[in-house]
């Protein structure tokens, strides 16, 4: 393998959703501006549970190749690594890096003790833990005084403590100051961070101290606050204004504030405090507890809770006091924590390291190969093995796939392309559920010894014993399990598997407010990403092209029929029923797809000259060839049908196993995006319902407003999160006994 030659590697976890990737994305635009070439290896640390993406900002500097993304495999040479953040180094590196450095530096971005005496991390662990990793001493690198102070006044050999701190720094370019403007009423009070109830006062006195509940002359707007606030407070004050935690337009957030104020719990130990940077940076003046004097200095102001409404007032009442404090604010930033300070510190640690601008990034020898196995249960239908391929054809190439299903649609993903293995269901071999297992359990692992992949995507609703079991032998294998929401409360067993999964991702639902099943409780513990297609809509075939693929007429009105496989609820006395509405239009003909596993029988032509059969894959390429359809309410064809814009009338299969489609079609239709009929209850209505399908001022209506859902195909985003797991360092677990491995 060819070596990788970069001036700088950035070792880090890149999930963090705070300053510290804040910070690191600064840096790596930093390194980029001054001529560096740099890479990032993203590591799984043991501080986040949950299962975060990478940080938008680091992921704009992967995705624009500002930042080279590094394999765990990859031989590389570099002049100086930094490794952000000591949580990673809690435990070994799994596996070794195979990075070569001249310099080794661990910026330490948070306290070693807080300020309640707990220790946060062990300094010789983090220490030992980099010098095995890269077989050399290391600097150790405080992001502030505070954390300087934290550090024990010994510190183990093979380590020096830097002797200036690493200042975050910011691109003020992105953090233009506030329009310069007096303060008016209501006085508008501001604060930002991540939603964690430790980045707010402990006591509910404290917080209504700092953030004053006199509506009439304050108000208080709350970037990351939520629910855990009332949960902790109780009943809010009218006067707070609670908004989403983003890292979207920040600086825009702040430019609208008159003073920014930030107080925290006791316990919590800040270790430099990247939001009062950017505020500061905006020029707001901006009231802090005394703890923050060491780093800010003059550039904030400090007092307890109680003293925040005396110092707003003084300076609210003094347009020059408060235009005096918001130039001090910005000329701090500007001073110290300017984004070309970078170059001046790295130029330190490296005096021969080069300076000029490249006008192109170094040519990176390809990274190795990685192998995604997708593995999915049968399901009634083919929804499963169709969301699986969604993702895999948004994964970058230098990720191979390989399928090992249950479903019988399999062939189509063989016709793809793509390697399958199928892995037969106790039904279909009339066996015992246990006899099967322990066949399956063997069966699977020889297929992931063999394989040998870097992530296991599991697709199904129910987790078999043997996927856990298999899943337990190969603990280095990250695997994420894939789950569509609307559970029946039958399914609710499986949920006991959902910590056996290093990450759970739940393909979203516009129908959430309907989904009452037993998934919406762990919603907060998984990554929720927007519904998935497998085919984006403006990919489709024109309404033209569609037809005449299909070989339908160009002209009338056509109506997609899709019932399903009828394989576990009989929609034939539903389906008679369609066709003889929709036939009753004589401008109208009928057309059914027919699906990869269907029976045969159910599709079977009516012997109108204007009902027919074709058999199409992914049906939803043609989906513009119709004017309305009706159809099951699976996922997929929900989905697609919705923000396709195709009018339609959905008809649920309600057999006890499958996911809650009749509360997706009762939305659709209370939202006006569709209609309802159930198999049970609403036949005798069918010639109105179709009747008010076909009406060309509805179907418009329909139209319109499935136009306007905005939406993000979440397939891209699974997909993005399976390619920066493939390439991970682990260092979110201990090691692995030797008795225990393989």
């Amino acid at each position: 393998m060819a070596i990788s030659r970069l001036d700088i590697v950035f070792v880090a976890d890149a999930r963090f959703e705070g300053g510290s990737s804040t910070a690191l994305a600064a840096e790596m635009a930093a390194a980029a501006r001054a001529g560096y070439d740099s890479g990032l290896l993203m590591v799984k640390g043991p501080i986040i549970g949950l299962p975060l993406p990478v940080h938008a900002a680091i992921r704009r500097h992967l995705d624009t190749g500002t930042t080279t993304r590094l394999d765990p495999l990859q031989k590389v040479e570099t002049r100086l690594l930094l490794l952000h953040h000591p949580g990673i180094l809690m435990n070994p590196l799994q596996p070794r890096p195979l990075i070569e450095a001249e310099q080794v530096v661990v910026v330490l971005h948070h306290p070693a003790v807080d300020h309640a005496g707990t220790v946060q991390y062990d300094i010789p662990s983090v220490v030992r833990n980099a010098v095995a990793a890269f077989g050399r001493p290391v600097s150790l690198a405080p992001v502030s005084a505070s954390v300087r102070e934290s550090l024990p006044r010994r510190l183990p050999g093979n380590c020096r403590l830097t002797e200036e701190n690493w200042d975050n720094l910011i691109d003020l370019d992105c953090w233009p100051p506030r329009q310069a403007r007096p303060v008016g009423l209501p006085i508008r009070i501001g604060r930002h961070s991540r939603p964690h109830i430790q980045k707010w006062p402990d006591r509910l006195e404290d917080a209504q101290a700092a953030y004053p509940t006199d509506g009439r002359r304050y108000e208080t707007w709350m970037l990351g606050g939520g629910d855990f606030l009332r949960e902790h407070y109780g009943e809010l004050p009218a006067s707070w204004t609670l908004l989403p935690f983003r890292q979207e337009d920040v600086a825009g957030f702040l430019r609208k504030l008159d003073f920014y104020v930030y107080y925290h719990s006791d316990a919590w130990s800040e270790a430099f405090g990247r939001c009062i940077l950017e505020a500061l940076s905006v020029g707001l003046v901006t009231i802090l507890p005394a703890s923050f004097e060491p780093v800010f200095g003059d550039a904030a102001l400090y007092g307890t809770p109680q003293d925040v409404v005396s110092i707003i007032e003084r300076y609210a009442a003094d347009a020059d006091l408060y235009a005096s404090q918001s130039d001090r604010a910005r000329r701090f930033a500007e001073t110290r924590h300017r984004l070309d300070r970078f170059a001046d510190r790295i130029a330190a640690l490296l005096p021969q390291a080069k300076t000029e601008t490249l006008s192109a990034p170094p040519l990176m020898p390809p990274l190795p190969s990685r192998t995604v196995l997708f593995i999915s249960s049968n399901g009634i239908g083919m929804g499963h093995l169709t969301q699986q391929m969604a993702i895999a054809e948004r994964l970058p190439p230098d990720l191979t796939h390989v399928f090992a299903t249950m479903s019988y649609a399999l062939k189509v993903a063989v016709d793809a392309g793509y390697q399958v293995h199928f892995l037969p269901h106790h039904r279909a071999m009339d066996a015992e559920p246990d006899d099967w297992n322990t066949v399956f359990a063997e069966e699977l692992f020889e297929l992931v010894r063999h394989v040998r992949p870097a992530v296991i995507a599991y697709d199904a609703t129910p987790v078999y014993p043997a996927v856990a079991e298999v899943l337990a032998l190969f603990p280095d294998i990250y695997s994420i399990w894939v789950r569509r929401p609307m559970w029946r409360e039958v399914h609710r067993k499986f949920l006991d598997y959902h910590d056996i999964f290093d990450a759970v991702i739940e393909r979203g639902e516009l129908a959430d407010a309907f989904d009452l099943g037993p998934t919406k409780e762990f919603q907060a513990r998984s990554l929720v990403v927007p519904p998935v297609l497998h085919v984006d809509p403006a990919s489709r075939e024109d309404a033209a092209t569609a037809r005449r693929l299909l070989d339908l007429p160009a002209d009338g009105t056509a109506v997609l029929l899709q019932l399903g496989s009828g394989s576990n609820f009989d929609m034939s006395e539903a389906r008679a029923a369609v066709i003889q509405a929709v036939l009753a239009h004589r401008d109208t003909f009928l057309v059914e797809l027919k699906s990869p596993i269907s029976n045969g029988g159910t599709n079977a032509a009516s012997g109108n000259e204007r009902h027919f059969v074709r058999k199409a894959f992914p049906a939803f390429r043609y989906s513009q060839a119709f004017d309305a359809a009706v159809s099951a309410v699976g996922y997929n064809s929900f989905h697609e049908n919705l923000l396709g814009a195709l009018p339609t009338l959905f008809v649920p299969n309600e057999a006890p196993e499958m996911d809650l489609q009749a509360n997706r079609a009762l939305w659709a239709q209370l939202n006006g995006y569709g209609w309802m009929m159930r198999r049970d209850t609403d036949l005798p209505a069918c010639r109105d319902i179709v009747a008010r399908l076909l009406d060309p001022w509805e179907r418009s209506r329909v139209r319109a407003r499935c136009r306007s859902i905005p939406w993000q195909n979440g397939a891209a985003r699974i997909a993005a999160f399976i390619a920066d797991h493939a390439r991970l360092v682990r260092s979110d677990r201990r090691p692995v006994e030797p008795e225990q491995a393989l």
